[in-house]
């Protein structure tokens, strides 16, 4: 079999690696040495040995787009198995159990039916497949099948495609975790080392003072491991930038701290950007190309959640409420009554009567009728750590806004205008998130329900910054009539040096953005302690909803969607400002 034509072989299977990773998955052949399949997280490799003889590599496939779909190959992970090829078989195999249980209904039944698959899982998240790989606990190697885990790979994609959403949780508040390291392996000495030599000093020539460097920031791989006490502690844990690394010389190991040499905006490359300006309200100006806003697809550490019971079917009468929003006037032909005559059909009518025929019907009129719908929607979830907060009930804030955003979308869908659907949440100006959970072109599908199923809430909340965006998917994307932001969120603005009086000019400042481009704006609060009082002030008080419940939402949604569109229309039919004389 020549090369092109096995290239074109295996360009079938990224349909089926696709749709088992839940994301778009390319299948390619290897440049690198090996004997087995592996994955970036963005694509699956195949060995090139198998070149002449792989015609069903399927399984390998498969096997490889199940790590994908059930998040094994995030960065959190991959990054505590490099160096260590035996711990990363380990886990490979743990991981391949519980992903075959978790993907059940999307792996084929050849697939699931194997031998090696009948074990039950032994974890149900990553971290317990790590936790028991990481243990004495004996367990059988994984098949070749399964192929192998490479974490640097994974690790550079995962910091290329996230940027800072590749942290942990904890390493994003910037708590860090710090655990032993234990013995490397003699099979994992080349690795660790040429991992450990980009952080060494350059200039280590074994003078005193580059050892003293060294000796100082654990930077260099000591001669005298042997000597180092096994309850020493490891610098494995460090997250971002500026790392020094401590192999068993724990009190050496220098934690970063939160703010500190982050990923650049070119390390997210993968990922559209985009840069807004900020409202400075004590310097009275805009902070031009102040905050970068990055658009990703949804993961959760642990995988996918249950959602069933909170993405339930809307109820009648919110479509009845929405149907009325954004109906424009539509000229309908061939009527049976009506205000003016449809000359066609007047025509045709006339032709059949001297013809001696008689019409099946005088559909001779036409008339304009309130039934075009131009309206575009983009709805966006706060999905910051605020929002985690237990209500009453034990129900979170967070879970809420997911059934009152699904039930909103699906209605919408359903009536026919166009909508859009993202979450968000930052960390500081440089890293704010807007998670796609549905796109403006996309159909609505059960897709929806699984990205709303890997959300979670994480991260501090740049309101300004969600407003824009969701401004400009809105203007520059869908030039419809008719445009419609629904911001839904607890009210808490916070982040790095965005909070109280600052915070509040900057969303004022971006809704009055979004209104003078035609974008009506309506803020919905669900369940939210906070105090709704200080959003009101901001987006005004007829263009915010603050409830209790979800079902409180049905009777009031529309009289505040109306009044913000029509807020809009009145002002984008306005007369010049100046015409008047008014300059305020």
């Amino acid at each position: 079999m020549t090369a092109a034509a096995a290239g074109a072989g295996i360009n079938r299977y990224g349909f089926l690696a696709s749709a088992i990773a839940g994301r778009r998955v390319t299948v390619q052949w290897a440049t690198r040495s090996g004997a087995l399949a592996y994955s970036d997280g963005q694509s699956i490799f195949l060995p090139s040995t198998d070149l002449a003889t792989a015609s069903h590599p399927w399984a390998a496939i498969t096997a490889q787009a199940a790590l994908i779909g059930a998040g094994s190959l995030h960065a959190s992970m991959l990054r505590q198995l490099v160096g260590r090829p035996n711990l990363a078989r380990r886990y490979l195999y743990l991981e391949m159990l519980r992903a075959t249980r978790l993907l059940a209904d999307r792996l084929p039944w050849a697939f699931t039916e194997r031998l090696e698959l009948q074990a039950p899982a032994r974890t149900a998240a990553v971290q317990g497949s790590l936790d028991l790989a990481l243990s004495s606990e004996s367990l059988p190697e994984p098949p070749d099948y399964f192929g192998r885990i490479v974490p640097l790979l994974g690790m550079r994609t995962a910091f290329s495609e996230q940027g800072w959403a590749a942290l942990s949780r904890q390493q994003q508040r910037g708590q860090m975790k710090t655990t032993a390291v234990p013995d490397l392996e003699d099979g994992d000495e080349g690795e660790s080392s040429q991992i450990l030599r980009l952080f060494q000093n350059p200039f280590a020539t074994g003078n005193p003072l580059s050892d003293l460097l060294n000796s100082i920031l654990g930077a260099g791989v000591s001669k005298r491991r042997s000597e180092a006490s096994a309850g020493d502690g490891g610098g494995a844990e460090l997250p971002v930038g500026r790392v020094e690394h401590a192999l068993k010389r724990g009190v050496h190991a220098v934690l970063s701290k939160l703010p500190l040499d982050l990923p650049g905006p070119d390390e997210v490359a993968a990922n559209p950007s985009f840069s807004y300006p900020e409202w400075d309200v004590h310097a009275n100006a805009y902070r031009r190309d102040w905050v970068l806003v990055e658009e990703t697809e949804a993961w959760r550490e642990d995988g996918p959640q249950a959602v069933g019971q909170l993405l339930k079917t809307a109820p009648v009468e919110l479509r009845r409420q929405l149907s009325g929003l954004g109906v424009d006037q539509e000229l309908h032909r061939r009527q049976s009554d009506g205000s003016d005559l449809d000359l066609g059909a007047l025509i045709e009518c006339a032709i059949e009567l001297r013809a001696g025929h008689s019409p099946p019907a005088l559909t001779v009129y036409r008339t304009s009728r309130r039934t075009r719908r131009d309206l575009a929607i983009t709805i966006i979830v706060d999905i910051s750590g605020s929002t985690a907060e237990e209500l009453r009930g034990g129900e979170s804030t967070f879970t809420k806004q997911l059934t009152v955003a699904y039930q909103l979308g699906q209605v919408l869908d359903s009536l026919g205008d166009t909508v859009a659907m993202f979450g968000f949440h930052s960390w500081g100006r440089k890293r704010v998130r807007v998670v796609r959970i549905k796109g403006h072109a996309e159909r609505w599908s059960l897709r929806v329900a699984e990205r709303m199923a890997l959300l979670e809430p994480v991260g501090y909340t740049r309101i300004g910054a969600a407003i824009r965006h969701g401004t400009h998917l809105l203007n520059d994307t869908m030039r419809l009539p008719n445009r419609l932001l629904v911001l839904i969120t607890d009210g808490i603005a916070y982040d790095q040096d965005y909070e109280l009086r600052y915070a509040a000019a900057d969303a004022g400042r971006a809704l009055a953005e979004a209104r003078n481009a035609g974008a009506a704006c309506v803020c919905l609060c669900v369940g939210s302690a906070s105090d709704t009082g200080k959003l009101a002030e901001v987006f005004g008080a007829a263009n915010i909803l603050a409830v209790d419940e979800i079902g409180q939402v049905t009777g009031r949604i529309r009289e505040v969607c109306r009044h913000a569109l029509k807020a809009v229309s009145k002002r984008r039919f306005a007369p010049p400002r100046g015409a008047s004389g008014d300059r305020g």
